[in-house]
């Protein structure tokens, strides 16, 4: 028999309670006229739903291959349907043999009260779940470790920089927007490496010194009170990207990039780029730091944990005042070549005026 799903819902209390999901109730129709058939049919629902009595369930699957549901047919205005007026219908005794013609078929037409299929066969109602599923939604996944974006090779983006310098400063570092990805103590592992202040400027660069050689040349200035305790030059060992170390390299003026043996003060020995005086720019002889440029080494040393000993020979540097260097500060080959290159060129251009 075809029941609506309305007239699944029984009431307990004041609570509507509704049947499984997804299970289908196989009943039998009886003649409506019949009184007793009314309270087997009330007995036999009640049964049903408390999960006692001999009620047949299907399963959702093989109800799908059956006849499908038929809409019930809306009432005419002014009267009320067969099943307001009796019910839901009878519900057919399990007791009953598959065959018995008398229980399977046993109905009637519209006309005469009873429902019924055109073939005679009992019709079944599926029931479907409350809470159908979402179509044309599509499904949630959380990404897994394995899917992570990777940000590039470490070990190939990355270079080792000594830095013996200015460099060695935090607040240099910082206004060079240079992000630093790790930074040990280190020391040149070759002791004839010395630093001098011949770079233009007075500033700072590495030298091969030979045996027995005076760092101050002609004894023209005064040479710093004392040397490190061991000859080797200390500073910091930078990992920075290759794009910040393009940012240092810019800022280096007069500098080249040459390769140095480094050992950090564990015991580790590494191959480091740094930034030696190109020829061009360096001075012949040595000069006296500027203050402020020694200032910064000092600094740079004690941020980084350097050698004490290393510390010592900083601060007993002399130095002179940035304001008005004398000209041999400057005295490079760069220098002259400048000054040719413009000799030339107002030669060149005297000779053009005058033909």
């Amino acid at each position: 028999m075809d029941v609506p799903r309305s007239d699944l819902m029984l009431r307990r209390g004041s609570q509507r309670v509704q049947l499984p999901a997804r299970r289908t109730c196989v009943a039998h129709a009886i003649p409506r006229g019949s009184s007793s058939g009314k309270r087997k049919l009330l007995s036999s629902a009640w049964a049903a739903w408390a999960g006692a009595g001999a009620v047949a369930w299907r399963d959702e699957t093989e109800v799908e291959s059956k006849v499908p549901a038929a809409p019930p047919t809306p009432a005419p205005a002014g009267t009320s349907s067969p099943e307001a007026r009796e019910g839901p219908g009878p519900v057919a005794d399990a007791s009953a043999a598959p065959g018995d013609a008398s229980a399977s078929q046993a109905a009637s037409s519209p006309q005469n009260g009873s429902s019924k299929s055109r073939s005679g066969a009992p019709l079944t109602l599926p029931i479907p779940s409350s809470m159908p599923p979402a179509a044309g939604l599509p499904a949630f996944r959380l990404p897994s470790f394995g899917q992570r974006r990777k940000d590039g090779n470490a070990a190939t983006d990355t270079v080792l920089t000594f830095a013996y310098g200015a460099n060695m400063n935090r607040g240099t570092i910082a206004k060079r927007d240079v992000q630093v990805l790790s930074r040990d103590p280190a020391v040149v592992d070759d002791p004839s490496i010395r630093l001098v202040f011949k770079h233009q400027g007075g500033y700072g660069t590495l030298e091969r010194m030979e045996e027995g050689e005076s760092t101050a040349e002609g004894g023209q200035h005064e040479e710093p009170r004392f040397r490190p305790y061991d000859g080797h030059v200390h500073g910091v060992l930078y990992r920075v990207t290759r794009a910040d170390f393009e940012k240092l390299s810019k800022k280096e003026g007069g500098y080249r990039v040459e390769e140095v043996l480094v050992r950090t003060y564990d015991g580790a020995q590494y191959r480091a780029l740094a930034f030696v005086s190109n020829p061009l720019f360096k001075l012949p002889q040595e000069v006296l730091p500027t203050e402020k440029y020694v200032a910064k080494l000092r600094e740079g040393a004690a941020d980084n944990y350097l050698d004490p000993d290393y510390q010592a020979f900083l601060s007993g540097i002399s130095t002179v005042s940035s304001a008005g260097l004398p000209s041999d500060y400057f005295n490079t080959p760069s220098r002259y070549m400048g000054y040719a290159f413009l000799g030339i060129s107002a030669l060149v251009a005297a000779a053009f005026f005058l033909q």
